[in-house]
Order: C-alpha cells, then structure tokens, then sequence
C-alpha cells in the first residue's frame, strides 16, 4: 500500500455541491458555521473511498443519509439524477499488494473521475449504477499544482522518465448499445471489460493486485483515507486484543496503535508521554496493557505524583491529545486524514502546540527531510473562531458558505450551494499570495461572520462591503453571492 495526498476535488450534483472545484494543500483547515457543507466534503470523499471497495448499491445504503438525500436538490424540489466527482491525486512511486508483489509508478500523478446515475427499472425499482469511470495519468507539462509547489522532475515525488503516457487506466467507451467501462493493462494492451448496465461495483474496486499497478494504487489510497471524528467516550473503552493496530473512527483502536507501536520500538511510548506532556499541564506516562483474562488491550497513565490511572479517568482534552501525539509518532500513519474540530477541549494557550502537531502530519515538499517518508496529508473543519485566527494556521484556512445557486433563466431563486474560498490577512498584516482569480475574505470579516449572532445580517454586512471599499479582495460576484 502506499499513501497519496489529493490535490484538487471537484463536485457536482453531491447535496450543496454544484459547480464546485478545490484545490487542497496538504494541510487546509476549513472554517464555517454549521450547515454551510464543512461536513459535507467529507462525506463526499468518504463516499468515494467506499467505492473503491465495495458495491455502489451497498455504498450509498450504508452512508447515514438516505440516497435521495445524498443528491443536490432540483428546482422543482426533488433530488438530482446524478452526481459527478473528481479528484486529483499523488501518490507513492512505489506500491506493494497483499500478496507482496511490488512495482514502482511511472505516473503518480493521476486524475480520477466517477459519474453515478440514479434510474428505475421496469417494475419502478430505484436503482444506481456507473455511467462514466476514468483514470487518466496527468500530463506533466499541464500540471499546474506540481509546478506550484515547485516539485522537480527525477526529485522523491516525481520520477524522472523519458516520454510520456496519454493513455487512460481506466476508460469508457460507449457504442450505440452499451457503455462499457474498461480497465487497462499499464505496459501493454490487455485490457478488462465491463458491461455498465451489468456493473454492480466500479472498475477501480476490482483493481485488488499490482497486475495494474496505476489502478490498484489510486484504489488503495482511496481505500486507505481516514476520518476522525474524536469520541472520548471511545477512547476510554479497551479494544479486543484482536482488533487491527490502526486507528478507525472516533478514536476506537488506539490501545491497540500504541501496542503494535512499542512493539516495533520499546522507547517509543516514552516519545508519545514527553510530547504528551508538551500539550497538557502536568506530565502523565502512558503504558498499555494486555488483560488476557478479558482479552483486551487497556491503556494505562501514571500521573507525576505516581498515581496510576486507566482511560477511563483521563480527561477529554487528555485523550484527544494523545491521539493527535501517538499519529504524530507512528510511523506506518500516512495518506489523507480528514480530522472533524481538532481544537475541541484544546485550551487558546494550547493551539501553539496543537497547530504543531497538525503540520508535523502534513508532508512538507520543500524539505529534503521529508524525502522518502509517506506522504500525509490533513484536511480539518472547524467553527473556531480563535483557532483560525492563529498565525502559523491563517495560511492554511478556506471560509466555507452558502452562496445563492443561480437559475440560468433568472426566473427561479434556487438552493444555495457550498462555496470555500481562501481568508487572507488583514490590510496591515503581510498579505498572502492569492491569485488574482480567487475570491477572498479578510481574516477580520470571517471572525465578525462567525461570532455574527444574526448571520443573515452578517451575510448582507460581508455583501455591502464592497460598495463601501471597491478596492476589497472579494470579487462582485462574491459580494452578490453573499446578499
């Protein structure tokens, strides 16, 4: 398995998302309040993770909401027949199957894009199914985010090669009967066909060993993203001795981690207990522990005045710390990680830390340190006015928001879709490069936004700002999209 950072999502037809591109750092912290589509984007890439394992019919049931929902509403009020999503991806040269076959890429660098339909049969049965799939290597002479982050090619994350390959991985090509989704053999012209109609997964699921190697290694980075949603209640239970030694939602498993952890490295709960007490006023050690009587593995604290304590007496910000220092140590942690509200239960005098963490997480390019490390990636949401508002985090920081969703007839006011764009500094603070074509928000009007008691009127005082100030870093559009 290897590990990729996404660099650019795009959606279209998923709940608020019409219309909608990104392009991702490998740390971005995205600020909003409840409801404007922060949780959103998550789902959506949870959605296509699933897909790369399982049934798309299983997929959609198995999401909380119900698959109607799932879709952007029409104008007439229903649900949307399809949805489109796309994301660009690095990943790893190298990449490594179940049964220990391993190859390097010549193209880590790839695009994928999925088209799901929802239709009836002859019976009123409601049905999905895969009307388009690709994956498609990206040229390099178009590749606008590898020359923005100045990645050379022969460097660690692009291997050097002569020639170049506008072939898909997986394509799909319709006659006047059928569509059919084909995945490709990388070297030579073998190649897989399916039938569309008859599809019950997509094409990516079934790439499950290095005989394709581009393939399996987009479907393992799809398979392999992970969403946190910190539970300490979770944190505070044993996990079964037989549990996986990788972290899973809200936390579960983390006995676990740290015991597969000091199994590869006697000292390095000592490492986890001193960056611990970094973040914590007064130092704890933690130990863990197997109770084979009840076969579990326990996770256990001493306290400096030698106290000994289990999970269950540790506080919440306690326990969410020791998450985010036990990832920062483990060392098989890697790809994308979407982490629900980070600074819950941090204290403002604490974020110093807690941003440190954060950014030890994320691959940094420019480091010649980080030079055949995996590859991380963190993408956070949050509501927290006072951790944006950090300096080491500014920089990282996409405002989310409901804009109007224009009728192109101009005859009917339509839902509003999610939009996120950058915050920048204010005036008298250094700016921050920002494209001429991006819209933007000061750092200042996100924070009288988000502490607005009425964001109606917060909404139409961000619209008016432009009247006031035509030399202001939100576009007209933006100013309308914000009435």
């Amino acid at each position: 398995m290897s590990d990729p950072v996404i660099t650019r999502i795009e959606l279209d037809g998923f709940k608020t998302f019409q219309g909608f591109s990104l392009d991702l750092s490998p740390l971005q912290v995205i600020v909003g309040p409840n409801g404007v589509g922060k949780s959103n984007l998550f789902k959506a890439l949870q959605l296509l993770g699933r897909l790369a394992e399982s049934k798309v019919g299983e997929t959609f049931h198995e999401m909380r909401d119900d698959v109607g929902e799932l879709f952007s509403v029409r104008q007439d009020g229903g649900s949307a027949d399809r949805m489109r999503v796309a994301v660009e991806i690095l990943v790893d040269q190298k990449v490594r199957d179940d049964w220990g076959a391993s190859c390097e890429l010549r193209f880590p660098r790839m695009r994928y894009e999925l088209e799901i339909v929802r239709h009836s049969d002859a019976q009123g049965q409601e049905g999905l199914s895969v009307e388009h799939e690709s994956l498609t290597p990206i040229p390099r002479l178009r590749d606008r985010w590898t020359k923005s982050n100045k990645l050379k090619t022969g460097g660690p994350w692009i291997p050097a090669m002569t020639g170049g390959r506008s072939s898909p991985f997986i394509s799909t090509q319709k006659s006047r009967q059928k569509t059919f989704l084909v995945l490709h053999q990388d070297g030579n012209s073998g190649r897989r066909d399916v039938d569309a109609g008859r599809a019950e997964r997509t094409v990516l699921s079934g790439a499950r060993n290095t005989e394709f190697p581009h393939a399996f290694a987009a479907a393992e980075e799809m398979r392999g993203w992970r969403f946190l949603h910190v539970d300490p209640e979770i944190l505070r239970q044993p996990s079964p001795v037989t549990a996986p030694g990788k972290l899973v939602d809200g936390g579960g498993n983390l006995p676990n981690v740290l015991a597969r952890m000091k199994s590869a490295d006697s000292k390095v709960l000592a490492k986890v207990s001193r960056d611990l007490a970094n973040h914590l006023p007064g130092g704890i050690r933690i130990e863990v522990d197997e109770n084979r009587a009840a076969g579990q593995m326990v996770i256990r604290a001493e306290a400096e005045d030698g106290r000994r304590l289990s999970s269950r007496a540790l506080s919440d910000g306690t326990l969410r710390a020791l998450v985010l220092v036990t990832l920062r140590h483990d060392p098989e942690h890697g790809g994308l990680l979407c982490f629900e509200n980070p600074e819950n239960s941090v204290h403002p005098s604490r974020l110093k830390g807690l941003t440190q963490i954060l950014q030890d997480l994320t691959t940094d390019f420019s480091s010649s340190d980080e030079e055949g490390a995996h590859l991380r990636q963190v993408i956070c949401n949050t509501h927290s006015p006072v951790f944006i508002s950090h300096p080491d985090i500014l920089s990282h920081v996409l405002f989310a928001h409901l804009a109007p969703n224009a009728d192109p007839n101009g005859k009917t006011q339509l839902d509003p879709v999610t939009r996120m764009v950058p915050v920048i500094p204010d005036p008298l603070q250094p700016a921050l490069p920002i494209p001429e074509d991006v819209q933007s928000y000061t750092l200042s009007e996100v924070l009288s936004y988000l502490q607005s008691a009425n964001l109606d009127t917060a909404r139409s005082q961000l619209g008016a700002r432009l009247a006031r100030d035509p030399g202001s870093s939100v576009s007209k559009g933006e100013a309308e999209n914000a009435d």
